[in-house]
């Protein structure tokens, strides 16, 4: 061996590697390579195939890969003596604990008439098996007994799969280490089959590309049932390209197959930086939105001047921030389909993030919003959204991360173990929590939600209402012991309000289910009709600063926009971006006026006929977009899921998908979509709930089909 393979392999074990700020697996890990070459020019080649396409997975240096440790003898091993010799000096047995091992043999192989699979070397006799050759579960077994918690062996060898029994066997001699550790044994080659060679790193390389693109897997490791799933997949796809008739690898140890383990890194995974704390992130916006209105506001006049995002629509924010510093109450922030709600909160459960405040980027910006719209620090505990969730979903969701767990006490039903779990922690005494739920009307069971969830959390302090313009009241011997609760929900209106009628809408069932749970409810509307002045406000905010728009009335053009779109934030964003790529000339278009005064249909109708600038067909650009609006919890996963969903739609299959899908998220279409994370993987749905319900009804084939749906629809 030579001297730096020899200091990792003979003098010491592989040591381990310092683990990443915030995780508790180690970065890197141990790669051991065993070729067992037969001297042919033609092994020699498909092994150099291999060894690039297992160097992508685990030896490609951070941040492009993980960066393992690679270990291998000098030269390929001949006899079984040499095999015996490398296990023993490289020291993989006593791999530590924290170190994943992945142990990569490739070769030739043979399954004995007792069943017993050898790995053949140059120095094997066949005939002599015994002597000469070496059971492949010795080597196996080198990895799978170490001290290394995660470990991964990959086979590839002729009729490698053959080995499963004997694993089946050796595992009762692993019993612990299958109970404390991660153990995988791969194999590529059924009964009586050769060694893939070539074919395996091709295997590889495309389930590297599956994995590090359309899959979308969230987090930094796959599990075996992934990477096995992702091979599969790869050998169809290769299958079906080149005509050939491969077999997929198979998993020869059945248990914890849907554990991620640290020998798997996803090739997928990109730390997503957030905005706020982890128990408020399903309801604050993206790092990426904060950073395009801070971009937009960098360019003002003063510096004082932060934009529109960070002081736009102050009296609601204003009445929100209050509603924050008072007591423990309930707050109903309402309003029509696309009116704001969302973004009202989101901007109030972040800019009362601590680390949000503290940040050097936006800390400039938070100071320079107008003081009464900015909550306190730490105002709000948890944020969730209620979206696709059932009571017990939103309930576990909420509980979890105020920090309270089910009380198994509390009966057989998981609903009720919850309630009673959260009834013991609002119990014990503690500072006052803030509760913010986004998208009330968007749950499967709104009313359940209500009943089994939001009246278990500040029901005890539904007498205790606030008005925005009084000082608060302050606590009695009335007021229940244990912490005091804040609750914000945001709901959807069937009809708008106006300002003689703040508060009232009779017509909707589940304001009155919130009314008659909480009697001294707040409302807080969103649609007021001075809202037409915000959404000009949002227009101009939009196409300040853009190129196309330089030296144009935008007063004049936000003005046009408010008019037509009414009440709908969606529609103005809509728009916004039609008149950022299609310029003034947009403004003298008489059938881009009409779409924009058909609402939501018409502006989409409108992107539909430009997509094709984009490299996409409209038909199937409107499938991919209606395939998100039919998925179920958050929203749909790329992977196969995706282009299935959007072929049902279009009635025919859905050819180059992946890189259609691709040119739909990158082009102008790509606002009409907002992603998500749900099982670990990115998931994607219609940016706001009406567009989905105005994308569920299109007709197939992309036809109007009467008219439209207008801003308020």
């Amino acid at each position: 061996m030579n001297g730096q393979r020899g200091e990792i392999g003979l003098a010491q074990p592989i040591p381990v590697p310092e683990a990443a700020e915030g995780s508790s697996a180690p970065e890197a890990g141990a790669l051991f390579l065993l070729l067992l070459e037969d001297g042919t020019d033609e092994m020699r080649a498909a092994m150099d195939e291999q060894l690039d396409a297992v160097a992508a997975w685990w030896v490609k240096a951070p941040p492009d890969g993980p960066g393992f440790t690679k270990v291998e003898p000098e030269y390929p091993p001949a006899s079984r003596h040499d095999v015996e010799r490398f296990l023993a000096a490289s020291r993989i047995r006593e791999v530590e604990p924290g170190v994943p091992l992945v142990l990569y043999v490739t070769g030739h192989g043979i399954t004995s008439a007792a069943a017993t699979h050898y790995a053949v070397l140059r120095d094997t006799r066949t005939e002599r098996l015994l002597a000469t050759g070496l059971r492949t579960t010795e080597i196996i077994a080198a990895a799978l007994d170490s001290l290394s918690q995660d470990v991964l062996v990959i086979v590839n060898m002729c009729e490698s799969s053959d080995v499963g029994p004997e694993l089946l066997a050796m595992e009762r001699d692993l019993t612990d280490r299958t109970e404390s550790a991660t153990l995988h044994v791969l194999a590529t080659a059924g009964p009586r089959r050769k060694v893939l060679g070539g074919a395996f790193a091709a295997i590889l390389r495309e389930a590297y590309e599956l994995l590090r693109s359309s899959e979308e897997i969230t987090r930094p490791f796959l599990t075996m049932e992934e990477f096995s799933g992702a091979l599969r997949q790869a050998t169809r796809t290769i299958n079906e390209r080149e005509g050939r008739k491969l077999e997929g690898p198979r998993a020869l140890l059945p248990g914890k197959q849907d554990v991620p383990t640290a020998t798997l890194p996803n090739p997928g995974y990109r730390m997503v930086a957030a905005a706020v704390e982890p128990g408020r992130q399903e309801v604050a916006p993206t790092l990426e939105h904060l950073d395009y209105w801070l971009e937009k506001a960098s360019g003002r006049p003063t510096a004082a001047d932060v934009g529109w995002y960070f002081s736009g629509r102050r009296p609601l924010n204003r009445d929100l921030a209050t509603f924050l510093r008072g007591p423990a109450a309930v707050m109903v922030v309402t309003g029509i389909a696309a009116s704001g709600k969302s973004a009202i909160l989101g901007r109030a459960v972040t800019l009362g993030d601590e680390g949000f405040r503290r940040s050097d980027r936006f800390a400039a910006a938070v100071r320079h919003c107008p003081p009464e719209t900015v909550p306190d620090e730490g105002s709000v505990t948890v944020a969730v959204t209620a979206h696709n969730r059932d009571p017990l979903d939103l309930l576990r969701a909420v509980a979890t991360k105020l920090g309270a767990s089910a009380d198994p006490a509390g009966g057989t039903d998981a609903l009720r173990r919850w309630q009673a779990g959260l009834r013991l922690f609002l119990g014990t005494p503690g500072p006052m929590v803030t509760v913010v739920v986004d998208s009330l009307d968007e749950a499967n069971d709104p009313v359940g939600c209500v009943r089994n969830v939001l009246v278990p959390l500040a029901g005890r302090h539904s007498g205790h209402g606030t008005r925005l313009d009084r000082v608060p009241p302050q606590p009695t011997d009335t007021t229940p012991p244990g912490r005091g609760v804040r609750l914000v929900v945001a709901v959807r209106s069937s009809s708008p309000a106006d300002d003689t009628s703040r508060g009232e809408d009779s017509e909707h069932e589940l304001l009155s289910e919130l009314r008659t749970s909480f009697p001294a409810v707040t409302i807080l509307r969103t649609d007021l009709e001075g809202m037409r002045e915000d959404i000009a406000g949002y227009v101009r905010a939009l196409l300040d600063g853009e190129d196309t728009w330089r030296g144009q009335d935008l007063d004049e053009v936000s003005q046009v926009v408010a008019a037509a779109v009414g009440r709908s934030f969606l529609d103005a964003r809509v728009a916004a971006e039609q008149l950022r790529t299609g310029g003034p000339a947009l403004l003298g278009d008489a059938w881009w006026l009409d779409r924009l005064n058909t609402g939501t249909v018409g502006l989409l109708a409108a992107d539909l006929d430009r997509v094709a600038e984009d490299g996409l067909g409209a038909e199937e650009a409107l499938a991919l977009l209606r395939a998100t609006a039919f998925g179920l919890g958050r929203g749909i996963p790329w992977g196969e899921v995706w282009p299935a969903m959007a072929a049902v739609l279009l009635e025919r299959s859905l050819e180059g998908a992946d890189e259609k899908i691709r040119t739909l998220l990158g082009g102008r279409l790509a606002g009409y979509l907002t992603y998500d994370s749900e099982d670990d993987r990115r998931v994607y749905r219609p940016a706001h709930d009406r567009l989905a319900a105005v994308l569920r009804r299109w007709p197939a084939g992309g036809a109007m089909g009467g008219g439209g749906t207008g801003s308020d629809g």
